[in-house]
């Protein structure tokens, strides 16, 4: 094969003629096969690439000629995807849109996080790490398609954690695999190891209080954000009133003085002297006082806690 020829057959006769078509059959035959472009350059002629095993077609004859990539020669289908069920290896660019119709569904790639790739803005995949769809948006990886931003806190009315979420239990969490909520809350609730972990929200057995900020009057003015409290009551007092019950029994009897008792809240008490009937004489008696005077003792009861009808839940929060 010469790959020069310009699939012309001029007139000739006998073994010219012969030779001149057996030289274009030749360079037919083999497509042109070369690691070089032919030199003889015919608009539609073949040209099987060795260089780089492509498959291409002249489209320009004028100079050097400008020659089309039909497809690979080394692979099947020439590289090419099939009508059915075909596959991609690379990268595939198009400067237009990509319509799909139908009933079926897009199957995006699929990996951990540490196996993302080389990221580009736009690029689009899902993670198996964080069991959700993630983009890039030019500086970091974040969740798509869900609508609930990163580092909300919800109670969840299940003891199963629901996916896309983690308990808020305190765990230290790493850094890295879940660097889309760190990017969000930081160290502010423990900085874990202090290098690749850091700790989520303890909300276990806890009330959650919104934060005063900057206002005042609140009875929690200047409090700093996710800071805990421990249970405490109002200072408050208590009354109570006594009432005086006091009160006397006189001139009982000269016998009750000299002989007689009293006890508990009656008190024996000398009573001055009193008459006797049918005599000049007089004669001490004894009388009876009575005090029943006292205090109430306020006492105590209750449990371990301050607390309100409640119900118990689990706080998630958002990755």
């Amino acid at each position: 094969m010469s790959n020069t020829h310009d699939y012309d057959i001029g007139n000739a006769v006998g073994a010219t003629f012969r030779a001149d078509l057996n030289s274009c059959l030749a360079d037919i035959q083999s497509t042109n096969s070369g690691s070089s472009p032919p030199t003889t350059l015919v608009v539609g002629k073949l040209f099987a690439d060795t260089s780089n095993n492509l498959l291409k077609i002249c489209t320009n004859a004028s100079g050097s000629g400008t020659f089309t990539s039909l497809g690979k020669i080394n692979v099947t289908d020439m590289g090419h995807a099939t009508t059915a069920s075909p596959n991609f290896t690379g990268t595939i660019t198009s400067a237009g849109d990509i319509v799909m119709s139908g009933t079926g569904s897009l199957q995006l790639p699929t990996g951990t996080t540490a196996q993302r790739p080389t990221p580009a803005t736009g690029d689009i995949r899902f993670n198996t790490t964080l069991t959700q769809f993630e983009g890039y948006n030019g500086g970091s990886w974040g969740e798509l398609a869900n609508g609930v931003p990163v580092g909300s806190v919800f109670t969840f009315a299940s003891a199963t954690v629901p996916s896309g979420f983690l308990e808020c239990n305190g765990a230290a969490i790493s850094r890295s695999t879940y660097a889309s909520l760190f990017a969000i809350i930081g160290t502010t609730h423990g900085s874990g190891d202090g290098s690749s972990t850091f700790n989520l929200p303890d909300l276990r057995g806890q009330f959650v209080r919104g934060w005063a900020n900057t206002k005042t009057g609140t009875g929690d003015d200047g409090r700093q954000f996710a800071s805990s409290q421990s249970d405490q009551n109002l200072s408050h007092n208590h009354s109570l009133s006594t009432v005086s019950l006091t009160g006397g029994i006189r001139k009982i009897s000269e016998g009750f003085n000299a002989n007689g008792s009293a006890s508990g809240v009656f008190t024996k008490t000398q009573d001055g002297t009193s008459s006797i009937t049918g005599s000049s004489s007089t004669s001490p008696v004894g009388g009876v006082d009575f005090d029943g005077s006292h205090t109430h003792t306020m006492g105590n009861n209750g449990g371990t806690e301050v607390r309100v009808k409640n119900t118990a839940l689990m706080y998630v929060i958002k990755f």
